[in-house]
């Protein structure tokens, strides 16, 4: 099966394309990157909205994550080491799999592109753009997404950060396949992450960036044989978020949960 991979150069999704590559990297044709921190804005306009929504402190340890990111990418290259999670563009180029960057996957340079890959399916992880037609009607036999949440519970942005600032116990990840809404599709495949006490939000984003390849290799695995058209999702359970706001951040601290401290930033990147 010949796949196309769409996501976000950030460690908790390089995390997941780390995996599908090992796994499937002979059936992977091609990755879209989006370079658009948020859709339809530009970085400047982009960093001050999450300033402001963010804060200093939350804010500022998500920056420093992204930073570290790279020099730790950076560290794992100059010492002859496999690439980590830290950079996407180390990974596919290790995998030997091309990386095309849009900040729009809607212009034609972009389709174009995804359509010369000729892609029996999309593969969806982290992409922080809706993917609507004429996207949706490249691949043969679909286009799925990874969400790291228990759906149709925390659709949106930052579903790991929601859950542990709403008290939920359990989080997870599913996956889906992908209609025109945002992540509304029909569920495939579901997996229950806990939520210990203490956790911060990078090591329960690890957990479901963890399972969600899992259930992702597993999918891919069905498919091979035959449609899998899943299971409606239950809207009278559902819900949906953005980015973390000042009220979600404090119930986060108030819990005794955490953005994740500098060992653990490293650690997601350099680690196995």
């Amino acid at each position: 099966m010949k796949i196309v991979i769409l996501t976000f150069d950030l460690p908790e999704a390089n995390v997941v394309t780390r995996a599908l590559l090992k796994e499937l990297g002979g059936e992977v044709a091609g990755i879209i990157c989006s370079t658009a921190l948020i859709a339809g804005k530009s970085d400047r306009e982009a960093m001050v909205k999450l300033g402001r929504a963010m804060g200093w402190r939350y804010g500022g340890a998500w920056q420093l994550h992204r930073w570290l990111a790279r020099l730790g990418a950076l560290s794992l290259r100059l010492r002859g080491k496999p690439a980590g999670a830290g950079s996407l563009k180390a990974l596919a180029r290790e995998a030997g799999i091309p990386v095309f960057e849009t900040a729009d996957a809607r212009n034609e340079d972009c389709l174009d592109q995804v359509r010369s890959w000729a892609p029996d399916l999309i593969v969806s992880n982290y992409f922080n753009q809706v993917i609507r037609q004429p996207m949706l009607a490249i691949p043969r036999v679909g286009a799925i997404n990874m969400h790291p949440a228990l759906l149709p519970r925390n659709r949106g942005l930052s579903p790991c950060f929601w859950a542990m600032a709403n008290g939920d116990d359990t989080t997870g990840a599913s996956v889906h396949w992908v209609d025109e809404d945002l992540d509304t599709g029909n569920i495939i495949l579901q997996a229950t992450v806990p939520i210990a006490p203490g956790e911060s939000v990078i090591s329960v984003s690890q957990k479901c960036s963890d399972s969600g390849a899992r259930l992702l290799i597993d999918c891919i695995t069905k498919l091979r044989t035959g449609h899998v058209p899943g299971a409606p999702q239950d809207e009278t359970k559902r819900s949906y978020y953005s980015w973390p706001s000042p009220g979600g951040i404090r119930r986060l601290y108030r819990r005794g949960y955490r953005y994740g401290s500098l060992g653990e930033m490293w650690r997601q990147v350099t680690g196995p």
